[in-house]
């Protein structure tokens, strides 16, 4: 393994950890609480990774190479190096979450920050494997910029009790179809459980006695979704991202058993029927036929979910992080 300073990133890490152990973090990664209140919290952020951006490229000399966040900070470092071609470091993309609004004079700007960015970028990771084709596809970039990484488990090192408490859970904040949840639990006398803090989600939506919609903290969230009969994982159709990946595989290494919407994003973690189900987008019968099968069947649901466990195992954050230094450095 080389030295830690061999990467530099903005992206924190856990203390102890692989990634923390072998980059050094250069921030800032949090905007102050008075810059918040004096622009807001999306404007706040943008700028501190600005700042952590041009600290990258001040320090890029010192590295075999730079990982930082699909925002603001790769895409301002990413112009940067592209402005400077000199000293050039490989520079690795994560969390390349963008959505687009066709049609719109945001998503033509939107396209071109990409575009300019992909000059200089040595490779966007992203965490569903269909990005690869649709981003390329999208955002007219070379395809071979893109790579796919499968996510990681964030549930090993914290405490939590695995038992059966009879309800279904689902939980998330963004990208979820809790309408769609709703409807297909309505007939059912299943208990259910959506752990959200926006509950503007269901607005309109008339909640049926036997849906609790109730936030909770991260540690709330872990134990609910340990305590859970089964998870249920309900993504958007129509968006370009696709979100869903670390509550899927939380769920799968519980051994809950596990239904996810949308099959272009799920198949990369679900072999429907044998370690989970997965059902299609907007599939309202689809879902409650799935649920009622786990309700069911529960020696069969639960057999599904040890094979989903033993499925997850593999995807710990170190092998995730691992990957992407190995691309920073030019070992993959």
């Amino acid at each position: 393994m080389t030295h830690p300073a061999d990467v530099l990133t903005d992206v924190p890490g856990k203390p102890g950890g692989f990634w923390d152990d072998h980059t050094d973090l250069v921030g800032p990664t949090t905007p102050p609480a008075w810059l918040t209140r004096l622009v807001g919290s999306r404007w706040a952020y943008n700028a501190v990774r600005v700042v952590a951006a041009l600290r990258l490229f001040a320090r890029r000399n010192r590295c075999r190479g730079v990982v930082t966040g699909g925002g603001a900070s790769g895409l301002c470092f990413a112009w940067l190096q592209g402005l400077v071609p000199w000293g050039r470091r490989p520079h690795v993309v994560v969390d390349c979450n963008w959505y687009l609004t066709p049609g719109s004079w945001g998503a033509w700007f939107k396209k071109l920050r990409v575009r300019l960015a992909a000059r200089s970028v040595h490779r966007f990771v992203v965490w569903a494997s269909h990005e690869v084709d649709d981003y390329a596809e999208v955002f007219d970039i070379p395809r071979d910029k893109l790579v796919y990484v499968p996510f990681h488990d964030t549930l090993r090192g914290y405490n939590y009790a695995v038992r059966d408490d009879g309800y279904l859970f689902a939980g998330g904040n963004y990208d979820r179809d809790y309408p769609l949840l709703v409807e297909a639990v309505r007939p059912l006398a299943v208990p259910t459980w959506i752990a959200t803090t926006r509950p503007e989600q269901l607005a309109g939506v008339p909640v049926p006695p036997h849906v609790r919609v109730e936030g909770t903290t991260a540690e709330g969230f872990r134990q609910a979704m340990a305590a859970a009969r089964l998870v249920v994982v309900p993504m958007q159709a129509g968006l370009l991202h696709s979100g869903g990946q670390q509550t899927l595989l939380n769920a799968m290494l519980l051994g809950k058993p596990t239904i996810a919407v949308g099959r272009k994003w799920a198949r990369d973690f679900i072999d429907d029927g044998v370690d989970g189900r997965i059902v299609e987008y907007g599939d309202v019968a689809g879902l409650r036929e799935a649920i009622a099968w786990m309700t069911d069947h529960p020696e069969e649901a639960r057999a599904m979910g040890e094979r989903g466990r033993r499925k997850a195992e593999p995807f710990t954050t170190r092998r995730t992080m691992e990957a992407i230094y190995r691309l920073a450095v030019g070992e993959a």
